[in-house]
């Protein structure tokens, strides 16, 4: 009867757990709506770090890049690169778009997956901790609830770059699990698992360097030290090896980080954080301490919620006297007052504890490139959901001869938990475009200059060119050293015509910047266009003075070149700018139309070749080729190319006006005749080529019908 008693108990609880991490599941799901990923697209920094990104789409793989280059797909020894290295997490991204394509729907349903595996071990963590205090089933169940639906993960999820975030989350909280395991234990074994693993963490968020870190902060509170007098608590700090390898280990792996960027800091620019550029040291340290209170309270309150708090949502506190200080007072009185108290409720300082030491990185001791990037909430997050519900457990035993409060703390808990849902499931749906992710930053940050930056962008993008004005130039007017919405500005006023505006507008974006070389490449264009020949020469000169490595830039001295009727020189910088970057689809189309004009044929599809391994779907040259091909008298496979272009356009009426020539000279006349239509049909005005061709072979048609009939 006990053996079967004890089966069915073990049988209870297997169950429980089972029905418990069911819930946690269901929870994210709900939340994010993995049925609604289907249209989601690469937003915000997705496109820099992803689809832009070489390193990420280019194969084969390119193992040194991966390991030598930024997040971004910068070298990682460049003045320009922010120095975040993360090879791991382009890693990743590589091998989803190997396997998968570039796809932002499952990129982002492995996110979610990621943070149901993370929920799940924050559940397993909670539940194996020994809290006297509470009961730890409760705490596990609930906080784990808490970490699944909370609106500040959603970022990191929903954001297909909260990759890094989700990895050291995982990493994080499978050495604190290890940490518990081994309470009370001296493994070396385990000590080295952490260190590993936290090396592996660094490769895919550099924050994971605060991970040995938790690990102590852990073990000491598992083990009880917290009861011991201060100087006992100090021996055991200054003797325990297992604190000095981590200490060690660390600062090791610290090192060995730096000196991979080669002991480079990176160089933000102010309008990334105006914070950390301004000159007054109050200023910056009053702004800092008052960012902390922030960040905590978008944790206690997520309905303010932005992709970017750069410029205009954070207003820098230049004074003692500024009432946002009444918050950091608060703050740091209730800090104190719990190290006061940390021997009576050790729960809340642990959480404490695992909630700040992850934010170290991004607390303002070193320079980074955001005011406050939400993103970098998950991981202290974890801390921020123990310490939130031991305080309600705390308060709810307090509470236990009260049934009427118990009831109403119930109550207002899964209210609690539902309109987290709810605003989780509504963020998460503004990070399926950019178009409803900037169009809520605007509602929390009407004066960050840029959010309206990114929307002008977006606007242009699409077509909306009196949108993206008016955000050019509002985001000039709240901040007018804004040299990329400058230079952006001129660049729209020089599609417009207007070169004289367009000059002037870039021209102050260098006088904000004068080593900005896109600007001295742009202001090139727009003097070319003006056939100020020389000057446009000496501003794509400067432009290459401040990146030696520019190929868009020796692209358009090409096409300077080429106005100027120089076709060797404008040919040599064509070819240098595709050796740069072989993803240059303009220039390996003019590289191919110079040569097609001067009958180079076989040069042309030797090079065309070239092309198309780089670019391998790329219209312009597929199309370039199929011409040469048909100058050459194969058909066939013009054919073949013709067509394959048409279904990647079946709207453009060149293909079919071509094609139709194509058909001609082959003397398939019913064909030709459907091509030329079919191109009629799409673009009238224009298919004149196609018209007049038609019209001869109709013609031709009607005279040897007319033979054939005498």
């Amino acid at each position: 009867m006990k053996t079967m008693s004890f089966g069915l108990l073990g049988q209870s609880t297997a169950l429980h757990s089972m029905v418990c991490q069911s819930i946690l599941v269901l929870i994210c799901l709900v939340c994010y709506g993995c049925g609604g990923l289907s249209g989601a697209e690469f937003v915000f920094d997705d496109t820099v770090a992803i689809v832009k990104n070489k390193d990420v789409n280019a194969l084969p793989t390119n193992w040194t890049a991966i390991f030598t280059h930024d997040f971004w797909g910068a070298s990682l020894l460049s003045s320009d690169s922010h120095k975040s290295f993360r090879p791991l997490t382009t890693l990743m991204f590589h091998c989803e778009y190997a396997l998968l394509g570039l796809t932002a729907a499952h990129m982002k349903f492995l996110n979610l997956l990621l943070h149901c595996v993370n929920t799940l071990l924050m559940w397993r963590l909670v539940r194996s901790l020994y809290v006297v205090e509470i009961n730890g089933e409760r705490w596990a169940i609930i906080s784990a609830a808490l970490f699944a639906a909370h609106p500040i993960h959603t970022e990191a999820v929903s954001g297909i770059v909260g990759r890094a975030e989700l990895m050291f989350g995982m990493i994080h909280l499978l050495c604190l699990l290890l940490t518990v395991a081994n309470t009370g234990k001296h493994s070396p074994h385990s000590i080295c698992l952490i260190l590993t693993l936290t090396a592996v963490g660094m490769l895919f968020k550099e924050s994971a360097v605060t991970i040995p870190m938790s690990c102590v902060l852990m073990d000491y509170f598992q083990n009880g030290f917290y009861h011991l007098s201060l100087k006992d608590q100090g021996r055991i700090l200054r003797t325990r090896i297992s604190y000095i390898v981590y200490i060690l280990g660390t600062s090791a792996l610290l090192t060995a980080r730096l000196w991979w960027q080669n002991f480079e800091s990176p160089k933000f620019k102010e309008v990334d954080n105006p914070i950390a550029h301004n000159d007054h040291i109050l200023t910056r340290v009053l702004s800092q301490q008052y960012l902390l209170v922030m960040n905590l309270w978008l944790m206690l309150c997520p309905h303010w919620l932005c992709y970017d708090w750069a410029l205009g949502c954070v207003k820098l506190v230049t004074s003692i006297w500024d009432l946002r200080l009444q918050g950091v007072i608060g703050f740091y009185s209730i800090l104190l007052t719990a190290l006061m108290n940390f021997r009576r409720l050790p729960g809340m300082m642990l959480g404490l504890g695992l909630m700040i030491i992850p934010f170290l990185p991004a607390s303002g001791i070193i320079r980074v490139g955001f005011v406050i990037a939400e993103r970098t909430l998950y991981v202290p997050s974890i801390g921020f959901c123990l310490l939130s519900i031991y305080g309600f457990l705390y308060w709810y035993d307090y509470n236990i001869h009260k049934p009427f409060w118990r009831t109403v703390m119930q109550t207002l808990l899964m209210l609690l938990f539902a309109v987290m849902m709810v605003r989780t499931r509504q963020r998460a749906t503004d990070w399926l475009n950019e178009d409803q992710l900037f169009k809520s930053a605007l509602e929390v940050c009407p004066d960050n200059a840029k959010v309206h930056y990114n929307i002008a962008r977006l606007a242009t993008d699409t077509g909306n060119n009196t949108k993206a004005f008016q955000h050019y130039h509002y985001a000039i007017e709240l901040y007018p050293e804004y040299e990329a919405a400058l230079m952006n500005l001129g660049n729209l006023y020089r599609e417009h015509g207007q070169l004289q505006t367009a000059e002037k507008y870039i021209r102050m974006a260098l006088q904000v910047f004068p080593a900005f070389p896109a600007a001295w490449m742009n202001l090139g264009i727009v003097q070319s266009a003006q056939r100020k020949y020389d000057q446009a020469r000496t501003s794509y000169e400067k432009a290459l003075k401040y990146r030696s490595n520019f190929a868009v830039c020796y692209y358009n001295i090409g096409n300077l070149y080429l106005e100027q009727k120089l076709y060797a020189e404008a040919l040599h910088h064509w070819q240098h700018a595709v050796t740069l970057n072989p993803r240059q689809p303009k220039a390996w189309a003019n590289i191919l139309t110079m040569l097609d004009n001067r009958s180079l044929y076989d040069d042309a599809l030797r090079i065309s070749d070239q092309a198309l391994r780089h670019l391998p779907n790329e219209m312009s040259i597929l199309f370039i080729r199929a011409n040469v091909l048909g100058k050459l008298k194969h058909y066939v496979e013009a054919e073949t190319l013709y067509k394959r272009v048409i279904q990647l356009d079946p709207h453009n009426m060149l293909y079919y006006s071509n094609l139709g020539v194509l058909y001609h000279r082959w003397d398939k006349v019913q064909e030709a005749i459907e091509a030329y239509r079919t191109a009629i049909s799409i673009n009238g005005a224009r298919a004149t080529t196609a018209r007049e061709n038609l019209s001869k072979l109709l013609k031709r048609l009607e005279r040897e019908a007319q033979v054939t009939e005498r």
